[in-house]
């Protein structure tokens, strides 16, 4: 997993306190040799609503609580941890995630790593980078421990070279992910035949035999496509590692999740529209609103963030 050499780490107060994120994203700058920068993105907007109430106070106390945050920063990255990473501070104060996103666009990033601060679901801020940053973002559980469990969600349904990339990108994380933790990789496609419901209708009439035949049609190429996806990519595999499911893609990862004990999901974060900059589908939002492990998101190529640097 040696692709990220510039990382951002995203910190707030809550994960200032728990510092469980930490010691991952200090093994993965080690082992890719990466810059690591740290920033409090912190809710900072109530000082705006106190201002008129606080007259001749208000910017003291803002003054105050920046100080506050750049002695909590400085007092993180004294921890013996950073010894042998390069790793710098931004005072920057901002919960924006336009500020944050020209941040990662002026100064090269090609990871944001945030640590949850939800039990279950990803946060606000969380949510906006996973639709609009251009590089990767990583959401880790505030109390993950090992990502010994990765799981790669991978559209093989649609045929066009921006989905061929993607499922290049997801199932290569997933795999080096996986060796770098000496973990178990696992690989899972979510199908189902489409309108299924209108052709058992009387207006189309097809007969239930019809409509198994067409599954197991349906299953089969998928299947083949998966496989085939691996094997180009030098994915070597087990035949327990492969999965494939019927059923909605939110909750077939949200099933599979919880039977494999999932420490990880690696997953495209946008798909093929031809808007630039659409975010996830609906689908894919609301498993993102409710799971409850580290994820990590990844863009097609040719993706463009509608934030820009004007």
């Amino acid at each position: 997993m040696k692709r990220f050499k510039n990382i951002l780490y995203i910190m707030d107060e809550v994960s200032l306190n728990h510092q469980s994120s930490a010691d991952k994203v200090v093994e993965l700058a080690r082992l890719n040799e990466a810059r690591v920068t740290v920033i409090i993105a912190e809710e900072i907007k109530f000082f705006d609503e106190l201002s008129s109430k606080l007259t001749g106070r208000y910017e003291k106390l803002r003054q105050a609580v920046v100080a506050h945050h750049h002695e909590r920063l400085d007092g993180f990255l004294n921890h013996p941890r950073w010894q042998d990473i390069d790793v710098r501070p931004d005072y920057t104060e901002s919960d924006d995630f336009i500020v944050i996103i020209r941040k990662v666009i002026s100064e090269g990033y090609d990871l944001v790593i945030k640590e949850a601060t939800l039990e279950q679901g990803i946060d606000q801020l969380s949510m906006r980078l996973v639709r609009k940053c251009p590089c990767p973002v990583w959401v880790i559980k505030y109390d993950a421990t090992d990502f010994k469990r990765i799981l790669a969600a991978v559209d093989v349904g649609e045929e066009n070279p921006e989905t061929a990339a993607l499922n290049k990108k997801i199932v290569e994380l997933t795999h080096s992910l996986a060796q770098r933790e000496r973990g178990e990789a696992h690989y899972l496609h979510s199908w189902r035949l489409e309108y299924e419901l209108m052709l058992h209708s009387p207006r189309f009439k097809v007969s239930t035999e019809e409509i198994s035949e067409m599954k197991r049609e349906l299953f089969s190429e998928r299947q083949s496509e998966l496989l085939r996806i691996l094997n180009d990519n030098h994915i070597h595999y087990q035949e327990n590692q492969v999965h494939l499911r019927e059923g909605s893609s939110s909750e077939v990862i949200q099933q599979v999740i919880a039977e494999l004990n999932i420490d990880v999901v690696v997953m495209g974060s946008v798909g093929r529209s031809g808007i630039p900059g659409l975010l996830i589908g609906n689908k894919a939002e609301a498993l993102l609103t409710t799971i409850n492990c580290t994820v990590l998101t990844v863009k097609p190529d040719g993706f463009k963030t509608p934030v820009t640097l004007d």
